[in-house]
């Protein structure tokens, strides 16, 4: 059975429309910067993300995905961080609620920078690339605001035909040896944003042409996948230590079937917060995370997979840490990223 997924999920990567999927991710409600480029430099410190992500363990050849992502701003006002938040030392005690002010100010425009590199391998097939985002932020009204980003690089595929067997060895579709293809790489996004509520859209992999090519590959004769995302989120506050935070994921990368993510996090005291993330079709996802201080947090999620694949597959596991630096107000919790 293991063999046999590997196979079919092998062939199914090979087909025009599906060879140049994006990476799955549970944790983006960690970190929304890897699907939208608008969010490069949001908060008032250095957002720098590390993590891992196993797909469909027990599976020869499942998706195995690694990432580190950072971006920072600049010219952004700190005036409506929260006061208290972090206590004395270097672990802060339980953060108390409330403004610097008591009269909340409007964000000053800002420009956002950042980076992000990401490999993702299944079986004998991996995807490397290399981005490089811009936002511009511009307050809307004294508690609304909005940005608008652009990503560019490189997203290299290649094939390790050494590591295909197959019981015809003599199909001329595949060749032995290590095939390579690279692409330019586009993407675009917006986000409307406040202190309680988010709507964004972004798209991923606009660029189709290919920059090199192996006419002898059957991996070389299709581009990238266009990728289109719609996120949106709401924060409600129970208590002044503990808040809801339901939201919604749409994701086309047409012809693959359009996915929707419905996500329910609940957050206590800007400390610790835990979630349920349900994907139509495919998973059912337990997140949970800590703020250890005002530099470390981390998250991890476990998806039970629902789909045809939970026969064969004991689910996936995927890890994030967190490094905040430059934290010059000792935020606990990410003020706009919540």
């Amino acid at each position: 059975m293991k063999k046999l997924a590997h196979l079919v999920a092998f062939l199914v990567l090979l087909t025009p429309a599906m060879a140049q999927q994006k990476p799955q991710y549970s944790q983006y409600l960690f970190n929304n910067y890897l699907l939208n480029p608008a969010l490069s430099g949001i908060e008032n410190y250095t957002d720098v993300r590390m993590g891992t992500r196993r797909q469909w363990v027990g599976i020869e050849g499942a998706p195995v995905t690694y990432y580190v992502s950072g971006h920072t701003s600049l010219g952004m006002s700190d005036r409506n961080r929260p006061l208290g938040q972090t206590g004395k030392g270097f672990i802060p005690k339980t953060p108390v609620i409330g403004n610097r002010n008591t009269k909340f100010h409007k964000s000053r425009p800002h420009h956002g920078f950042g980076a992000m590199a990401q490999v993702d391998r299944t079986g004998p097939l991996s995807n490397t690339s290399l981005n490089a985002t811009y936002a511009y932020h511009h307050p809307l009204s004294k508690r609304i605001n909005m940005s608008v980003g652009v990503s560019s690089g490189l997203v290299q595929t290649r094939l390790d035909g050494n590591a295909i067997h197959l019981r015809n060895e003599g199909d001329p579709a595949l060749q032995h040896g290590r095939l390579s293809q690279t692409n330019f790489d586009l993407g675009l996004g917006t986000w409307i944003y406040s202190d309680n509520f988010y709507v964004g859209f972004s798209a991923a992999q606009l660029l189709t042409e290919k920059m090199a090519k192996n006419e002898n590959s059957a991996i070389a004769k299709q581009g990238l996948q266009p990728h289109y995302f719609a996120t949106s989120g709401v924060r409600l506050r129970v208590r002044y230590d503990l808040s809801l935070e339901p939201s919604v994921m749409v994701k086309v990368a047409a012809p693959s079937p359009v996915s929707v993510d419905l996500n329910l996090k609940a957050t206590y005291a800007n400390r610790i917060w835990a979630g349920i993330s349900y994907r139509h079709k495919d998973a059912v996802a337990a997140l949970a995370g800590i703020n250890l201080n005002y530099i470390l947090d981390m998250g991890y999620s476990y998806d039970l997979t629902t789909s045809e694949l939970s026969t064969a597959s004991a689910g996936s596991h995927e890890l994030i840490l967190g490094i905040k630096l430059q934290n010059k107000g000792r935020l606990l919790c990410p003020q706009w990223l919540w």
